[in-house]
């Protein structure tokens, strides 16, 4: 007497219980922290690769605890460093337009958003050798408010090493753009 349909369907379950089962015995010891620490490295690997600053390193233990998508980084910088600075020799804030930039979106400038206090200044360094930028107050080429801010202009292209700064008034949320490249936005929150 043979096995039939529903006997095959039972071994197969078993088997595939079982092949399961020895596969999470043999590396399932290996476990989140080694996950974890490959993904650090390889992220460090990308971030030389692309020329982007390193990775904030987290100090406050409350906030290492709190997964990733919970953490409201934003408001607890303070529990933050970053290896590369962030600041110019004018004591302004320092950020990068970052190589292949034209295709990054809101990834073309290094850090984005930037925080800045009123007085404080920013300066946009052009790291990528690619293509010229400019920096541009405004939500795109249609908006009326277009470079009312600030505007490295069309006549001053940035080009590899190249920089603009800007000295910040007033506070508030001033998102910018790269004429040439539209969709290359940031955002500097003025407090």
């Amino acid at each position: 007497m043979g096995l039939g349909t529903v006997g095959w369907s039972i071994l197969v379950m078993g088997i595939s219980l079982a092949t399961v089962i020895i596969l999470w015995v043999w590396i399932g010891h290996i476990g989140p922290t080694y996950s974890s620490n490959t993904l650090i490295h390889q992220q460090k690997i990308l971030r030389q690769h692309f020329g982007l600053p390193p990775q904030p390193v987290i100090t406050d233990p409350k906030l290492l605890l709190t997964p990733p998508s919970l953490r409201d980084v934003k408001n607890n910088t303070a529990n933050m460093t970053t290896a590369s600075g962030g600041t110019n020799s004018t004591g302004g804030i320092s950020v990068s337009i970052v190589p292949g930039a034209a295709t990054l979106a809101d990834k073309a400038f290094s850090p984005n958003p930037i925080n800045v206090k009123v007085g404080g200044s920013v300066t946009w360094s052009d790291k990528d050798t690619t293509a010229p930028h400019t920096v541009t107050s405004g939500t795109g080429s249609s908006d009326p408010n277009k470079g009312k801010e600030f505007d490295s202009g069309l006549s001053t292209l940035l080009t590899a090493g190249k920089t603009f700064s800007h000295t910040f008034k007033t506070a508030g949320e001033i998102p910018y753009f790269c004429i040439i490249h539209p969709t290359m936005v940031g955002k500097v929150v003025v407090k």
